[in-house]
């Protein structure tokens, strides 16, 4: 048994994660293969407060993708709120792309909460949508004013698994980048017994509504790691740290020891911002943002024993 106090968003994809199998799969893909940071960015960032399909269609190609126009679905059969979406063959994989492109940030957030709301009563809070079928996965991406689901067939294969997993991550971060303007931060530091880092990754950008006030569409997510500095197969019974930051605190209690890989670090691509549809939210409001400036304070409890270090952000 384990208790935990994670960040909301991060609470209810865990939940997700234990209701269904298709997470299981999705999450294989996700933790596959890892591309540096540096082949995100190289100029490719679309610094603008409104995205058109073209901007989401070149970031698209440009993480790997290769598009071409599909006119065997019906883009009414897929509205949102009054918008249609651009439907697109991924060709690479046999995926369908759908681009959904709203006047406002604003909109966006009203067209996708109905949507989701119709859906929930529609399917007796089932997790099936529009773009569900006994043959598709759906993965959704949210950046300003606009929202992109990929909608992918079977995970028939390894594979095919293999085939589509770098450019589904790939895909995730150059959305994260170069559509949400996105950052990293990464907090590091020691004690005489553990190592700890905490990878944030966020994005905070400003719209303004239709009476002119200044909303925020912010995003943070925190990834834990802990290394211990000793044989972690010694550690049993209740194990448990808390990262204390500037206005917050949280942490994890498990009473069957300390797992190393479960602490371990991983790039998952939903570590970006992305959600497989119906299993978490893509719309997001006013979110704590990182400063580099902050120092954080690790406490480690193990084997009736405890330690405290700082973390600090790291160049």
């Amino acid at each position: 048994m384990k208790t935990e106090s994670l960040p909301g968003s991060d609470k209810k994809w865990q939940g997700g994660l234990k209701t269904t199998a298709l997470i299981g799969l999705i999450l294989i893909v996700f933790t596959s293969l890892g591309i540096s940071l540096a082949s995100y960015k190289l100029g490719n960032e679309i610094k603008k407060d409104i995205l058109s399909v073209k901007d989401i269609k070149r970031t698209a190609e440009g993480s790997g993708l290769s598009l071409t126009s599909n006119s065997t679905v019906d883009p009414a059969d897929y509205k949102m709120g009054q918008v249609e979406p651009e439907v697109y063959q991924v060709k690479n994989f046999d995926g369908m792309l759908f681009i959904y492109n709203f006047s406002s940030v604003g909109e966006r957030n009203t067209a996708y909460d109905q949507w989701e709301e119709s859906t929930r009563q529609y399917s007796g809070n089932s997790n099936t949508n529009m773009f569900s079928s006994k043959e598709n996965h759906n993965l959704a991406y949210a950046a300003k004013n606009t929202i992109t689901v990929l909608s992918l067939r079977p995970f028939s294969s390894e594979e095919y698994v293999q085939k589509i997993s770098s450019r589904l991550k790939n895909l995730e971060k150059w959305f994260f980048y170069n559509l949400n303007e996105g950052d990293q931060i990464v907090y590091q530091g020691e004690g005489e017994n553990w190592k700890g880092k905490l990878i944030v990754n966020y994005y905070d950008n400003l719209w303004t509504d239709a009476k002119g006030a200044i909303n925020y569409d912010s995003w943070t997510h925190e990834q834990p790691i802990l290394e211990f500095k000793g044989d972690a197969g010694t550690i049993q019974g209740n194990f448990s740290y808390d990262f204390e930051c500037p206005g917050r605190k949280f942490g994890v209690t498990h009473s069957d020891g300390f797992n190393a890989r479960r602490y371990s670090e991983k790039d998952m691509a939903l570590n970006y911002g992305g959600v497989v549809l119906g299993f978490g939210t893509i719309i997001h409001g006013s979110s704590p943002i990182p400063s580099k400036d902050a120092i954080h304070k690790l406490t480690v409890k193990w084997n009736n024993k405890q330690e405290t270090f700082e973390l600090k952000a790291f160049e």
